[in-house]
């Protein structure tokens, strides 16, 4: 935030000196319309819904060995049950719970690595599309002699009239009558 106060004071201190060409762009929107942002946010919910069977596998399995430890507390109560069986039955016992404590352990070991997965997958497909994004303001700022393209969105105020989005937007093939659509879109979900 202060490289981009900074950046916008110094930009207007030379705007006192010389014209500068000055140009806006709502990066929120460009990433939202990205061609690829869709289809990542498919991926992401896919691979969440991978490992979230997986974690319901692994608690089963642990469930599996909670009713099997339950089996054998019945036995270990049973009256009939000799001395020897009783201790036998407390050996499996014993092993049911460490079993048993070593899936808890599992579970929230895999269950924490998934989050840190999916986290590292969604800034890795993120940052994909921010760089090809750049890409594109940057050799759109060359071409059309903008000597600042800033991010709206952390700006306190813009004047619309330097809002490049749309000119952005065509250049990663995206009809910008979509943008329109999303806006209309949130606040439609917005009023509900």
């Amino acid at each position: 935030m202060k490289k981009i106060i900074l950046g916008l004071a110094l930009a207007a201190s030379l705007c006192a000196s010389a014209e500068l060409k000055i140009g806006t762009v709502n990066m929120l929107d460009l990433v939202r319309l990205h061609p690829n942002h869709e289809s990542n946010k498919a991926l992401v919910k896919s691979t969440d819904a991978d490992y979230k069977a997986k974690l319901e596998k692994m608690q089963e399995e642990g469930k599996a060995i909670a009713e099997e430890g339950k089996k054998l507390q019945d036995d270990l109560m049973n009256p009939m049950f000799s001395a020897s069986a009783k201790a036998e039955a407390q050996k499996k016992m014993e092993d049911v719970q460490r079993r048993f404590l070593s899936a808890q352990q599992e579970l929230r070991n895999a269950a924490q690595h998934f989050q840190s997965e999916l986290a590292d997958l969604e800034t890795r497909l993120l940052k994909i599309e921010t760089e090809e994004i750049r890409d594109k303001i940057n050799a759109y700022a060359k071409a059309k002699k903008f000597d600042i393209i800033a991010d709206s969105t952390m700006l306190a105020f813009s004047n619309e009239a330097l809002d490049v989005t749309d000119d952005i937007l065509k250049a990663m093939k995206v009809d910008p009558a979509k943008r329109k659509e999303k806006a209309k879109d949130a606040k439609g979900d917005a009023k509900k």
